[in-house]
Order: structure tokens, then C-alpha cells, then sequence
């Protein structure tokens, strides 16, 4: 109970992060040594509840880009159920899983047509997509947290050694003052693709990429929406109904043969937005998992271009004890609200989500005798995972605006902390290499709108909003008796939202994530410029000439 009491005793915990990168010691210094010190890292989690409580961990960054943390985003020490999750957001991500996921509808649309779709072939696809969705949003939360906890880490040992670097430039030859009017010109041949665009290894890439950047646009937002209002206007066409004869009239009295917006024609937009919540959360955490990749061979090369230059100022400094300074990434500052939708995203992003989704799953499975396997029953978890996936839609798209809020300035900082060490060393940093966009740059219209809606769904009072709503069509669903009816009103508007919601996630995630792979991009870039001073003797010019 000591693990779970200390998960409950600080909720929603976000723990500010201290690292002090290992001293890098030539090799011809530790004779005793085959190479350089390890990739790991030393990193230290300290709570923002209790600062004197400060435990020690490592983070190791593999070869291959594999970055593995001793410890969670939520500061506990991680265990075999963080790990089997970890590679369970994995497996989510690779070709395996889409190819699976795309035979299934296949299968679900042949069966279809050859059945004339009925209203259980609908409720089927419903109730598969909402598992499918529940699952995939607490793999898809914790994606989100481990990779922001990552990146704060990153941040924290890349910053140590930054302000290390500073440390052993004052103390050799560099450390001599370079005149204001002078600068060190370096002709650093920096060969570089700071357009932030993922690499295309095969086809699935390629088509990946293609549909993340139609379906993550404004104008695939606009087609949604012209979409539901078309269907809402054929609703108002009576049409054959679900009641039996003897008819009291073609659209009259409490049995006619003809109704508007029948069961049937809520399962139609039902069916609708689950193929799109099915397609689109599957090529979502396909980028996702691509990126988290890029990500992480770039970070390997930093690493590595950092361990080189120390090891160079160190010899030229003859300094081989001083340690690297320590650093914190301090978190921020949050609401009270906040604190309580980051302990919900905890929930869902944990061992606990699991839990709670596999006792719903039994429990609806246990009942599912009681009530004859009858279209109520197969509505109930489609329902249940509905309204919980529609607060969940809202939770990753508030929680993921912080964290891309979080992330920008922790590399503000780093590349504010890269530039002081130019100026030290006297160098130019082209202004390619900032990690900045390019200055004169406008933005166009819909990008400006498709920013506006972006805040907009990811307001702390959006949360709120949800939960309004899913109160009020519990409400509505139980004065019905939670009938076909009452559970289709429950599911529809929740399931039209989410899906809307998850063309606003694809889309922030492509502004962020090429943001970040073009902030990193330029920080290894610096990292060369800077090897490629430490190459060759210092050349000093005047800026007039």
C-alpha cells in the first residue's frame, strides 16, 4: 500500500527535476577506463510538497534512441506495470497494430454488406471503437506524460552541461576577452534540415504523414462539421422506424410507420464518427511514436556532441574534477483545477486506468445474461466508454497544451543558455540555428483560426464543460429509463465531439511536434558550430570589415 498511499497522498504531483551531468574525463586519464563514461545520467526528482524528501535516479539513452527513467512523471519510482505500459504505448504505435486495426474494419464492412447492416452490425463497430478509444487514451495520456517528463530531463542534463561548459571556458585559453567590435567568424558547413518534417522511411510513412496533415487542418474541420449539419437535416425526413404494426398513420399518432430522428439514424452518425475516431487515433499515435523516435536519435547525437566538448575543454582547461553544476527545471505553476485534471490524468495515464477499464469490462460482460444480450446490453459499455472518452478527449487536449507550453520554454532557456556560451566563446550563431522561427514570418488565416479553436478546446473551463455535459445527458438518459433511445442521446453528441476532438489533437500535435524536432534540430546544429571552433585556432575579424 506504500506505493499507491504515496501516489493518493500528492495528486496530479508534478515534481520539479535536478540533474548534474557526470564529469566526461579523457581517456588517456582514466587509463583503466576502454571508453568514455556510460550514456547514463544522473538525475535527481524532488517534490515540490516536500524539497528535503530528494531521491536519486538515472535515465539512460540508448543507441537506438530508446530513452528508459528510472523514475514516472509523477516523480515514484517506476515498477514492471510502468514498464509493460511503456511498451504497450510502443507496440500502440507500429505498423503491426495499424495493419490489425485495418483488417478488422474491413472485416466489420464486409460483414456489413453482406448482412445489409443491421443495427447490431452498427452497435458492434460502436462498442469495439469505444474499447478500442478507452484503451488508446490511456495509452495516448501516458505517451504525452512520460515524453513531457522525458524532455524535462533532457533539458535539465543538457543545461548542466551547458553552464559546465561555461565554467571551463573561463578557465582556458578561450576564456580571454574578445573586443565587442570582434567576433570569432566561424565557416561551419552545417548541412541541416530545420524544416521540422518526420523522415519517410517506407510507403506507411509517407501515408501517415499525408493523412496527419489532412485531417489535422481547418479545412477537414469545416468538412466535419458540414457533415453533421447534413446529417442533422436528414434526420427531419421521416423515414421506417424501429415500431411494429398495426401503424397508427404514416408520421402520426404514438406508433406511425414513419419517424424522425429515429435509433437508427443516431447509430448512422455513431458508426460515422467511430470509423473516424478508429482511423484517426491509429495514424495519431503512429506520428506520435515516429516523432518520440526522431526525438530520440537526436537527443543520442546531442549527448554525444556534448560529451565531446567537454572532454576538449576540459583537457584544454587541464580541469578533470570540477563537477557540472546542478540544475533544476523548476515546473509550473498550476491552479487548483489544474492540479485536479492532472491527478485525473494520472489516473487514466496509469496502472489504475487499466484497472478501472478492465473491472467495467467484466462488469458489463457479468450483467450481459440478466438482460438476454439484447441491444441494451450491447449499448451499455459503447455508453460507459463513451462518456468517459469524451472527458478524456477533453483532459489530453488541456493537459497537452500545458505540456507544449512547458516544453517551449524549458528550450527557450536552453537555447537562451546556448547563445550566453557563444557570446563566451566568442562565436556567431547563425540565426538559423535559434530555434526560432524566422523573424517577418506571417502566419496565414486558417492557421490563426485553427490556433484560435486550439486554445479554445484546451481551456481548463473546456474541462468543466465536459463534465456539465455528461451530467446533464446522464440526466436526460436516465428520465428515458436508459432505453435504445436514451442511451443513443447519451452516446451521440459524445461520440460527435470526440471525434472533433481528436482532428484538433492531430493538428496540435503536428504544430508542436515539428516545433520541437525544429528546436532540436538547431541545438544539435549549435553543438557542431561549436566543435567545429573548438577544431581550429580561433581566427579574430572585425565586424566593419
Amino acid at each position: 500500500m506504500g506505493r499507491i498511499g504515496e501516489f493518493f497522498g500528492n495528486p496530479g504531483c508534478r515534481p520539479d527535476v535536478c540533474q548534474r551531468a557526470p564529469i566526461v574525463v579523457p581517456n588517456f586519464v582514466l587509463e583503466s577506463c576502454a571508453g568514455k563514461i556510460s550514456h547514463e545520467e544522473q538525475s535527481s526528482v524532488v517534490s515540490t510538497s516536500d524539497e528535503s524528501s530528494t531521491e536519486y535516479g538515472t535515465v539512460t539513452v540508448g543507441d537506438n534512441g530508446w530513452i528508459k527513467t528510472s523514475r514516472g512523471f509523477t516523480g515514484l519510482q517506476k515498477d514492471l506495470t510502468d514498464r509493460i505500459l511503456d511498451r504497450l504505448v510502443w507496440i500502440a504505435g507500429t505498423e503491426y497494430i495499424f495493419f490489425t486495426m485495418w483488417a478488422i474494419l474491413i472485416v466489420w464492412i464486409v460483414l456489413g454488406c453482406v448482412y445489409g447492416g443491421p443495427n447490431v452490425w452498427q452497435v458492434v463497430m460502436q462498442d469495439g471503437q469505444s474499447l478500442q478509444c478507452y484503451f488508446w487514451d490511456t495509452l495516448l495520456m501516458r505517451q504525452q506524460l512520460t515524453s513531457a517528463h522525458e524532455q524535462k530531463v533532457i533539458c535539465g542534463i543538457v543545461r548542466s552541461r551547458i553552464a559546465g561548459f561555461k565554467k571551463l571556458a573561463r578557465k582556458s585559453r578561450l576564456s580571454q576577452k574578445v573586443d565587442e567590435n570582434e567576433v570569432t567568424v566561424t565557416d561551419a558547413a552545417v548541412d541541416m534540415d530545420l524544416s521540422g518534417k518526420l523522415p519517410i522511411e517506407n510507403w506507411y510513412d509517407k501515408l501517415a504523414n499525408w493523412f496527419s496533415i489532412i485531417i489535422g487542418s481547418l479545412y477537414s474541420m469545416i468538412i466535419f462539421w458540414i457533415g453533421i449539419i447534413i446529417w442533422i437535416a436528414c434526420g427531419v425526413i421521416p423515414k421506417p422506424g424501429e415500431n411494429q404494426p398495426p401503424y397508427s398513420g404514416e408520421t402520426t399518432g404514438s406508433n406511425p410507420r414513419l419517424v424522425k430522428f429515429s435509433s437508427t439514424w443516431q447509430l448512422y452518425i455513431n458508426s460515422a464518427t467511430a470509423v473516424v475516431l478508429l482511423v484517426s487515433s491509429m495514424f495519431l499515435q503512429n506520428i506520435r511514436a515516429r516523432h518520440d523516435k526522431f526525438i530520440s536519435k537526436f537527443i543520442v547525437k546531442i549527448f554525444a556532441a556534448d560529451r565531446e566538448i567537454e572532454e576538449r575543454l576540459r583537457i584544454d582547461a587541464g580541469d578533470f574534477q570540477t563537477a557540472n553544476p546542478a540544475v533544476k527545471v523548476i515546473s509550473s505553476k498550476r491552479t487548483a483545477g489544474q492540479k485536479i485534471i492532472d491527478f485525473y490524468a494520472d489516473v487514466v495515464g496509469t496502472g489504475i486506468g487499466v484497472v478501472i477499464a478492465i473491472g467495467a469490462i467484466v462488469a458489463w460482460l457479468s450483467v450481459g445474461k440478466v438482460m438476454n444480450w439484447d441491444d441494451n446490453w450491447w449499448l451499455i459499455i459503447g455508453t460507459y466508454t463513451g462518456l468517459i472518452g469524451f472527458l478524456d478527449g477533453f483532459v489530453i487536449r488541456e493537459v497537452y497544451y500545458r505540456i507544449v507550453r512547458d516544453e517551449e520554454r524549458n528550450y527557450e532557456i536552453v537555447a537562451q543558455e546556448d547563445l550566453e556560451l557563444f557570446d563566451l566563446l566568442g562565436i556567431n550563431c547563425p540565426e538559423q540555428f535559434n530555434g526560432k522561427p524566422p523573424n517577418g514570418h506571417k502566419k496565414p488565416l486558417d492557421f490563426k483560426i485553427s490556433t484560435w479553436i486550439n486554445r479554445l478546446c484546451s481551456s481548463q473551463w473546456s474541462v468543466v464543460f465536459s463534465i456539465i455535459v455528461i451530467v446533464a445527458l446522464i440526466i436526460a438518459a436516465s428520465a428515458l429509463h436508459w432505453t435504445t433511445t436514451g442511451q443513443l442521446l447519451a452516446n451521440t453528441p459524445t461520440m460527435i465531439i470526440e471525434a472533433f476532438f481528436m482532428i484538433v489533437l492531430i493538428q496540435a500535435h503536428n504544430w508542436a511536434d515539428c516545433q520541437r524536432r525544429v528546436e532540436l534540430t538547431a541545438l544539435l546544429g549549435r553543438r557542431q558550430i561549436i566543435l567545429h571552433h573548438l577544431d581550429r585556432p580561433p581566427t579574430v575579424v572585425s565586424k566593419e570589415e
